[in-house]
């Protein structure tokens, strides 16, 4: 276990998922916000101050909504008190009446910052699609012609942002990557021995092949729960709820034997790190894409346990899981697995 602490690759992929875990409900805000920043209505806090110049049918519409608005009699005070932080954001009431046949035009100076311009653009957005409606109401009767309506009884409704990047993204990126990099780091320790040439003084070990590969291979397995269990344990401190974190442990540990496995094959197929891990990086891939065929693959599997929706049905799963690697152990414990000539000759 010593010599895993030596694997830079590990240690730096191991800082990189204590981070994301220690502050995922700052990170899941964050992208939250790019994804669909009406996701951060519940975080808007104090109201935003607006300053308003010009006089129009926008304004009676911003004069209801949430924001506290400040009146200017001139573009150049607002800018001023804007550049000064005074006032939140700057709007340019139009002159244009809703009646005429003018094109509407709204100017809007919002702050440089993402965050507080995506807060205040919140605030603004009901009071501007509210005038929107007035608008086309006024000046639907020009069009011509009768829109066709949809009537649809039951709409579906919409899951949280939130929801959706902590229990679709976040979870499963936690859970998944130690077992990618369990995969990665089982090809480093035999593709080391090879181009160190130092398989041939563990053959002369009272160990046999597969003893030194069940070692090798469980080292390699054993973290993958290890860092899961304290992943999620670092997620429920952050006041998310993660349920079903046994079953998710042992669904984790069998995947991690499955992709385990079939590194140690890959490694003992090709001996060399590069060509290794660039086919290994291949199967992960495809894996990876044809997981998503099925409704019930590894991925959605964590999703669903992690939120608390998956039955006792998961259980077959993880058993039909667990039976393909078995059937992969077996394949790799054939004879001609076990008797290949390991001398390194590349």
């Amino acid at each position: 276990m010593d010599s895993l602490f030596h694997e830079k690759t590990l240690v730096l992929a191991i800082i990189v998922q204590l981070l994301i875990a220690s502050f995922s409900s700052l990170l899941v805000i964050g992208l939250a916000s790019f994804f669909d920043p009406s996701a951060l209505g519940k975080y808007e806090g104090q109201r935003a101050n607006v300053g308003i110049v010009g006089d129009g049918e926008l304004r009676q519409f911003i004069e209801k909504s949430t924001v506290r608005p400040y009146y200017y009699n001139d573009l150049g005070s607002a800018l001023s008190d804007f550049n000064k932080n005074t006032i939140d954001a700057v709007v340019i009431i139009p002159s244009q009446k809703s009646s005429g046949h003018d094109i509407i035009n709204v100017v809007i100076y919002l702050p440089e910052s993402d965050i507080k311009g995506t807060l205040v653009t919140l605030q603004l957005k009901k009071p501007l699609e509210d005038y929107e409606t007035f608008v086309r109401d006024v000046r639907s009767p020009r069009i011509g012609f009768e829109p066709v309506r949809l009537y649809v009884d039951s709409l579906p409704q919409k899951t949280s942002t939130y929801f959706e990047f902590i229990y679709g993204i976040l979870i499963p990126l936690l859970v998944f990557t130690p077992v990618f990099i369990s995969g990665g780091l089982i090809i480093d320790m035999f593709t080391e021995e090879f181009e160190r040439k130092t398989i041939e003084l563990l053959l002369v070990s009272p160990l046999s092949f597969m003893q030194m590969l069940n070692g090798k291979m469980l080292t390699a397995v054993i973290i993958v729960p290890m860092q899961v269990f304290l992943w999620l344990m670092l997620v429920r401190l952050n006041g998310v709820a993660v349920y079903n974190i046994g079953i998710i442990l042992l669904l984790i540990s069998i995947i991690a034997v499955i992709i385990v496995l079939i590194g140690a094959v890959v490694a003992i197929k090709y001996r060399q790190r590069t060509i290794s891990q660039y086919m290994y990086s291949l199967i992960l891939i495809l894996l990876f894409l044809v997981g998503y065929l099925f409704a019930d693959s590894p991925f959605n599997l964590v999703t669903r346990l992690s939120c608390g929706t998956a039955g006792t049905d998961s259980l077959f799963y993880v058993a039909g899981y667990a039976a393909v690697a078995f059937t992969l152990y077996l394949v790799l414990s054939q004879p001609g697995i076990k008797s290949i000539p390991l001398s390194s000759n590349t």
